[in-house]
């Protein structure tokens, strides 16, 4: 065998392990994000409610995942810990169908929060070092966790149709339990151990780049959240049952695909701060799109934007990482990123989102739009920091 096939088949194994992961990850992502709102509301919790119990779990997450990643460039090593979460959130979740009303549910749904929220951070920055190392696409490692989801979304939608409520938790044990399994296998990708890892930590936050794409990725983000907390309601209220709302989630995903699969190219050519800001002139028109009509042949092209308002962003973001942070806090950067990009703005989003749809209904997207604008701005001024970054040398 020659030398080159000999590499390749080297770089093989960890990426197709990698994208086992995310194949199994996204797959439970796709049940669990259009439907788990609805077994919500079938425990008895108004739409504030349900608002408030998605957002604490994401603040959760917000305070642990950085606490955990800074561990983990600490030590070192990530698979370990990886694996220990993934384990976690099978048993929790396990116990779900035990709670009833809004107090119990939110305290089970926050010890969800607290073993699921470090799974995805810590696997994610397993996929960029070995990315790094081994010169591997980071987007078309990732797209298989895309294609998971279209599957499960639509499938799942099928599945569970005209079945009881119960049977959402049912398949989402499943899909954590296939995590699990896929997090046992993935590369055990180290770093140099970093003993000084505050004081990195202060730096990050001190640099005014990754502050920039942290601000303006977390716009865009937040911007999803009437759709993450009252999509598939706001759909079911128009009269659609679950094989349909499945449906209109995957379609957002197959978009998604495409941009993940093109990777490096699309990178290459509009670069992070271009990423960003097309994923946020994207998500303008698809808020808008979503608040004037609930017709179902414009439903569908609207959501097809789903591939630029979160994969443009999502990997504007991940290739900064990926680019700028030195491997050995790459771990502390990819919890930052998590906690303040993907979540502590999203959670106050969703806190907001509960009563702007009770009042509104879909008219709340167009609030969605307006955070999307700052998200577009930020990204601007992210560019020009850049370029005159790269002007200097």
């Amino acid at each position: 065998m020659s030398t080159s096939r000999v590499r390749q088949a080297e770089a093989a194994r960890p990426a197709l392990r990698i994208s086992l992961f995310y194949t199994a990850y996204f797959a439970m992502v796709g049940v669990y994000q259009p439907f788990f709102p609805l077994w919500l509301e079938s425990r008895g919790l108004d739409a504030p409610e349900i608002a408030w119990v998605i957002a604490a779990s994401i603040w959760l997450r917000v305070a642990v995942n950085p606490a955990v990643m800074v561990f983990a460039d600490w030590q070192g090593e990530r698979r370990r810990y990886a694996l220990r979460f993934a384990v976690a959130s099978v048993a929790v979740a396990a116990c779900f169908p035990l709670a009833e009303g809004f107090w119990p549910v939110l305290g089970l749904v926050l010890l969800f929060a607290l073993a699921h929220g470090p799974t995805l951070p810590l696997s994610d920055n397993i996929a960029l070092l070995t990315a790094r190392s081994r010169r591997l696409d980071y987007g078309r490692l990732r797209v298989w966790g895309s294609v998971a989801f279209i599957v499960a979304s639509t499938g799942g939608g099928w599945a569970l149709a005209g079945r009881g409520d119960d049977a959402i938790v049912a398949a989402m044990v499943a899909g954590l339990a296939w995590v699990a399994l896929a997090t046992a296998v993935l590369p055990d990708a180290r770093s140099q151990a970093q003993r000084a890892i505050w004081r990195a930590a202060g730096g990050l936050l001190r640099d005014t780049g990754f502050l920039l794409c942290v601000a303006a990725i977390a716009c865009n983000m937040a911007s999803h959240a009437v759709l993450m907390g009252f999509g598939t309601i706001h759909w079911e209220e128009a009269g659609y049952d679950k094989d349909i709302t499945g449906p209109l989630w995957a379609v957002g995903v197959i978009s998604e695909v495409a941009l993940f699969a093109l990777g490096k190219r699309v990178v290459d050519r509009l670069g992070i701060a271009g990423l960003i800001a097309l994923g946020a002139a994207a998500a303008m028109l698809r808020w808008a799109g979503t608040a004037l009509t609930t017709d179902l042949w414009l439903l569908a092209p609207v959501q097809m934007l789903h591939g630029f308002t979160f994969a443009a962003t999502h990997l504007g973001g991940m290739t900064y990482l990926q680019r700028h942070v030195p491997p050995e806090i790459s771990a502390t950067a990819q919890g930052l990123y998590s906690s303040l990009a993907m979540g502590g703005a999203v959670g106050l989003a969703l806190v907001v989102s509960g009563p702007l749809y009770e009042r509104f209904g879909g008219d709340a997207f167009w609030f969605m739009a307006a955070l999307s604008a700052c998200s577009l701005l930020l990204a601007g001024v992210l560019s020009r920091r850049m370029r005159r970054q790269q002007r200097a040398g």
